[in-house]
């Protein structure tokens, strides 16, 4: 039986790559695969303890400075000479370089797995300035990597051809984001009349426009959110925005929640904002979908991946607004786009059709080296 490892940064916050690795990890165990996840650290919460359906080794390692990129090179060469000595094939969600040293010393099936875009300078805020030098060496090896892998998965067609414009070279295959659809389930009857948004405190999850939606209106707002140190002023320039608007913070709540309480506002909200600054949709809208609400959606193009039934708007809080009070005024459209959001997700974003996709391909490629 194939034994295939799972290599990552620690485990630690409850944010959308977190989720991907530990559950696809935990999908592939069902299927009776022998998989393990290399970590430096897992929170044994996580996920509602989900990690405690697959094998983990936690490996040491220093702690990571503010500057993680470099650290994460550290960070992967030391998980991967680990995972070497077990697995047949390995999946490197962080560290992506490193998978050159797997394949030519270790002689392992090793696919670097894309989850962000590490080319977008609007990642970098305030220090995007020094970002080009900062990045530079870092970029070296990282293109030199992307030639000499046989495989590379990205989490969008979008990320796809994002690594295909920086190497033309490299042999992308996206990989659907998939929703455990046994979690994340619509309660039908549950409908509490407040919108949603969820995901990290971090500039380009653009929660601002959210709030700024809301404004003059007598629409509730849930923000579930992870505070994380690295971006912990924008946690606060939130929190700050509500200080200074008695209105908003009666209206307006902040939250940090675990797995069953992300779970229950998502099954009671009636319906989901997502203005986040990419163009594709990620688990934080696909999960609201899967629970069957609606979806509001930035407009960073003109089309998403598949097609959706979402509704576009652009960087304009004025749009949101009126989409938000011609869904809450009308309950049966509500519901019937939110039945069209989870019959997509069934079909085009389940989890176990992550699984396959990623099986197929990394074990055509396991096979194929081995001859």
């Amino acid at each position: 039986m194939l034994k295939i490892a799972h290599v990552c940064r620690p485990l630690i916050q409850p944010a959308g790559t977190e989720r991907s690795v530990v559950e696809m990890a935990s999908e592939m165990a069902k299927q009776g695969l022998e998989v393990r996840i290399y970590t430096p650290k897992l929170r044994e919460d996580l996920f509602g303890g989900m990690s405690k359906t697959v094998d983990v080794e936690e490996v040491g390692v220093p702690s990571s400075p503010l500057f993680d990129f470099y650290f994460d090179l550290i960070l992967a060469k030391r998980l991967v000479s680990e995972a070497c000595k077990w697995a047949d094939i390995l999946i490197l969600h962080h560290g992506h370089p490193v998978a050159s040293l797997a394949i030519t010393r270790f002689s392992k099936t090793c696919i670097p797995f894309y989850h962000i875009d590490r080319w977008d300078r609007n990642m970098w805020g305030g220090l995007r300035p020094i970002e080009r030098i900062y990045t530079f060496p870092l970029n070296a090896l990282e293109l030199k990597s992307l030639r000499e892998v046989p495989l590379v998965f990205a989490n969008s067609e979008s990320l796809a051809n994002t690594i295909r414009s920086q190497e033309p070279r490299a042999k992308v295959v996206p990989i659907t984001i998939g929703v455990d659809t046994s979690k994340f389930s619509p309660k039908w009857e549950k409908d509490d009349g407040f919108i949603m948004m969820a995901g990290r405190f971090h500039p380009m999850n653009n929660f601002d426009l959210g709030i700024a939606a809301v404004c003059r209106t007598d629409f509730k707002l849930t923000i579930s959110g992870i505070v994380e140190n690295k971006t912990l002023w924008y946690y606060t320039h939130l929190k700050r925005i509500l200080s200074r608007n008695p209105d908003l913070s009666e209206r307006v709540v902040i939250e940090t929640n675990g797995e069953d309480g992300l779970i229950d506002r998502l099954q009671r909200c009636s319906l989901f904002f997502s203005p986040r600054i990419y163009d594709y949709l990620g688990h934080a809208a696909l999960e609201p979908m899967a629970c069957a609400k609606p979806v509001v959606q930035l407009m960073t193009q003109p089309r998403f991946e598949d097609d959706p039934p979402i509704i576009l708007c652009r960087n304009d809080p004025n749009e949101w607004r009126n989409s938000a009070r011609a869904l809450l005024d009308d309950p049966k459209s509500r519901k019937e786009l939110g039945r069209k959001s989870y019959e997509f997700v069934q079909e085009k974003h389940s989890l176990k059709l992550t699984v396959s996709q990623i099986l197929h391909f990394a074990v055509n490629l396991f096979r194929n080296q081995g001859k």
